[in-house]
């Protein structure tokens, strides 16, 4: 659904909903993981919505911001560093979540996750101007 708005200033609104609201859960999941580890039907409720809103929020937006952000002439090579990047941080993310639950539990990890989720809503609003059409247009 998200594709059919060719808006830069909406992609950028789309991704910080969907970094905003998947901090929010990892930091309810996180903080009451004793309580909802004894509650798995809500714990799965609130770990399916992180999913949702990833998918909802930065991976739709990852392949339709690049259009109205990048000129035309460098937007295939800024394109796919981004999408590089992209890919090396979900490998250390994966690579890194079992080792770090066991090392610090799983509480501490899902408020990583948050925090990291935090730290994305940022810079999409300080690099893309949090869906300021000006902040959008002067990247081009």
């Amino acid at each position: 659904m998200n594709q059919y708005d060719i808006s830069g200033v909406i992609k950028a609104y789309i991704q910080m909903q969907g970094f905003f609201i998947m901090f929010i859960l990892y930091i309810i999941i996180g903080l009451f993981w004793t309580s909802l580890a004894n509650i798995q039907w809500l714990l799965l409720v609130l770990y399916a919505g992180t999913f949702f809103f990833a998918n909802y929020g930065p991976n739709t937006t990852t392949f339709l911001l690049p259009s109205v952000t990048y000129s035309e002439e460098c937007r295939s090579t800024l394109n796919g560093i981004s999408a590089a990047a992209g890919k090396l941080g979900a490998l250390v993310g994966a690579s890194m979540f079992a080792p770090a639950a066991d090392m610090w539990g799983e509480s501490a990890v899902m408020v990583c996750c948050g925090c990291v989720s935090l730290v994305a809503w940022a810079l999409t609003k300080i690099c893309l101007g949090g869906g300021d059409r000006e902040a959008v247009n002067k990247c081009k």
